[in-house]
């Protein structure tokens, strides 16, 4: 059996790996790595060669290309942990338990406030995974009870799910552990309230030749992104 969907990242670079990149907000932060978790030289454990990207600022002064011609801020609100506990709970979802690398390769790296995840599976919180691959009703209904497991756009969408769900737990349980944050005179662990914004978001599914929804399964990851993090 092959896994649906394989979820993948990326920060605007080149890679001959493709990671993920979150991006943390700004505050003051004390990594807590040791030595076994990364190099001590700050480069990359990593088979995998990241470009810089290029630098952009908005208008210092409202004009024709900016759409908030007064200046205002469209920010929302800012993130609290019970806050998106809150969204969780909301929208029935359950963050599974963080899980360990399938291979010889690192889940997370840190690049000053950039954090690159590597490929997270549509394994539920039972710690079954969602398999199988997408197909179009026509070819589910000739195929009937056959070898292959054939999934409904709906059903990829779920696994996509469970993929941005595992990708949220990593987060949290690698800036609990690594990250603080300077808060009210004091120093608080790192949480998912921090994450400033998701860069780019990378996906692979598992598909039948004449299946065209793929963006439509993605969509299950992009939206349980949206809704817990409220960006």
């Amino acid at each position: 059996t092959i896994p649906l969907c394989h979820l993948l990242f990326i920060l605007l670079s080149i890679s001959s790996l493709s990671s993920q990149a979150f991006t943390l907000s700004s505050h003051p932060m004390n990594s807590k790595m040791t030595t076994a978790s990364l190099p001590k030289d700050g480069s990359h454990n990593h088979p995998s060669t990241f470009t810089s990207a290029r630098k952009t600022s908005l208008p210092s002064t409202p004009n024709e290309s900016h759409p908030l011609r007064d200046g205002s801020h469209n920010h929302p609100a800012p993130n609290t942990m019970s806050l998106i506990q809150s969204r969780l709970d909301e929208h029935n979802l359950t963050l599974p338990p963080p899980g360990a690398p399938k291979a010889n390769y690192q889940l997370i790296h840190r690049d000053g406030n950039v954090l690159y995840l590597s490929g997270h599976l549509p394994i539920r919180a039972d710690g079954s995974m969602v398999i199988g691959c997408c197909a179009p009703p026509s070819v589910i209904e000739a195929a009937g009870e056959g070898i292959t497991k054939y999934l409904t756009t709906e059903e990829g969408y779920e696994g996509a799910k469970h993929c941005a769900l595992n990708l949220l737990s990593t987060l949290q349980s690698y800036l609990s552990e690594y990250v603080t944050v300077a808060e009210g005179g004091k120093r608080r662990a790192g949480d998912l309230s921090d994450i400033a914004k998701v860069v780019k978001l990378f996906g692979i599914v598992l598909s039948h030749d004449d299946f065209v929804e793929q963006h439509l399964v993605m969509n299950g990851a992009s939206d349980v992104l949206g809704k817990v993090l409220g960006k």
